[in-house]
């Protein structure tokens, strides 16, 4: 805008990008079968029960919730998870995916995390 300029011409044009930055936004609910997660409120619940996690699960559970049905490498979920290089070789990705097993499908019969040999890991709903 070249000076001087109106208050109202300025606010017209700040609604206009707020109206336009709406239609990009991300959902703020992920849901995966029986698997839902609030974004805003950083709560987890499945088939109605809420679920506890420590940020670095609940960081691997949203990157798996927003790429269901996909497998996700040990490398990618590093990098995703812990914005940092490990050795490939390191065994902190089975540690995490376990802990988040434990409290995501212990309870239930559907398991929703799965395991591809040499590969990596999948979150899909049955």
């Amino acid at each position: 805008m070249i000076k001087p300029f109106s208050f109202s011409e300025l606010l017209a044009r700040v609604q206009a990008l707020i109206r336009r930055d709406k239609k990009n936004t991300q959902p703020m609910l992920l849901r995966v079968g029986d698997l839902e997660m609030d974004l805003l409120k950083h709560e987890i619940f499945r088939a109605g029960e809420k679920i506890e996690l420590p940020a670095k699960e609940y960081g691997l559970l949203e990157y798996m919730m927003r790429h269901p049905g996909i497998v996700l490498s040990k490398t990618a979920i590093l990098e995703r998870v812990y914005d940092y290089a490990f050795d490939p070789q390191t065994n902190v990705v089975d540690v995490l995916v376990c802990r988040l097993r434990n409290k995501i499908d212990k309870d239930f019969e559907d398991k929703m995390i799965h395991t591809v040999r040499g590969m990596g890991y999948v979150l899909k709903a049955r």
